[in-house]
């Protein structure tokens, strides 16, 4: 058998058939000689041209590799290190929000967000590659639909993924929506709390005012400011703009966040008008357009704004 060597879909012999004379050539390559040095000279210019394409692939796989670790640690991705496997923060943290923003339509079944924000900061996304954000993009799509198939929701349109750059954002992160549905859908939360209101007995006998301090707590500090109610009266609107009643100076809380309404028990209740970053009691998210009480001592979050509610 005749020692040969692979390179590519080539095979080079390294010693000439039998019917040539090879008395000449040694069985081994002499003493600081490669199998290089001892080919003829036809041979030399086909090896050198192997290694020299496959040197710039090399490079190229190692540029590469090096890249990727770099988005994942920009996407919030970490490796697992006993199996290998490529795990997303960032997609968990979504699956965690479509759940929160379901809203059960009885009969119709529960609707899960179908329009996927993907928020990447400034920086990232002028770093990124095209290529690296469309492929977290089609993950995404794809982690998202399987969650959402998964979990037997329904979705009023079929499920997308927009990117848009986000200079408050920072790294990456995802805002489940109902895209055009938004609008529509926040109109109809306010014709059922129309109605809920309509039932509110009228000509009922003057009731006096209760005023109720928020002591209000965000990064830059904390202050108090004074509301009024009238108790089974108008409603309190809490926002980032200024005409609200609870202004909140906040990036994190909405235009219009959420309402706040003293029944005519007295008792507090707070209701999410369909804010982006949702409204919290003690740290837990409460559903889209639903009421719930606020007792002493809760801690209430817009956004990122967490509100104390105390009684004169």
């Amino acid at each position: 058998m005749r020692p040969v060597v692979g390179l590519g879909s080539e095979v080079i012999q390294l010693f000439p058939p039998p019917d040539r004379d090879f008395r000449h050539l040694r069985s081994e390559p002499p003493v600081g000689l490669s199998v290089f040095d001892c080919m003829t000279e036809e041979l030399k210019p086909v090896l050198k041209k192997k290694r020299e394409e496959a040197l710039p692939e090399r490079l190229l796989r190692r540029v590469l590799e090096s890249m990727g670790d770099v988005v994942d640690r920009k996407f919030g991705r970490t490796v697992a290190p006993k199996g290998g496997l490529t795990t997303s923060q960032l997609i968990e943290r979504m699956k965690r929000l479509i759940d929160e923003r379901v809203r059960d339509e009885g009969r119709k079944g529960r609707i899960a967000p179908h329009n996927l924000k993907l928020k990447v900061e400034w920086g990232t996304h002028s770093e990124a590659p095209p290529e690296i954000l469309k492929e977290l993009e089609h993950e995404v799509l794809a982690e998202a639909i399987d969650h959402i198939n998964d979990h037997r929701y329904r979705t009023l349109a079929p499920v997308k993924v927009e990117t848009e750059v986000d200079i408050f954002t920072t790294g990456v992160s995802v805002d489940p929506t109902f895209g055009e549905f938004e609008e529509e859908l926040k109109k109809e939360d306010e014709a059922k709390r129309a109605v809920i209101d309509s039932r509110i007995p009228k000509g009922l006998p003057n009731v006096p005012d209760v005023t109720i301090a928020a002591r209000v707590t965000r990064r830059d500090g904390t202050a108090e400011v004074p509301l009024i109610f009238k108790p089974g009266g108008k409603r309190l609107n809490v926002g980032r703009v200024p005409d609200n009643d609870l202004s909140l100076n906040d990036t994190t809380v909405s235009k219009i966040h959420a309402t706040l309404l003293l029944n005519l028990e007295g008792t507090l209740l707070v209701a999410d008008t369909g804010s982006t970053n949702g409204t919290y009691i003690n740290g837990r998210r409460i559903a889209y357009g639903e009421a719930r009480q606020i007792e002493a001592g809760d801690v209430v979050g817009f956004g990122d704004v967490e509100v104390r509610f105390k009684r004169d």
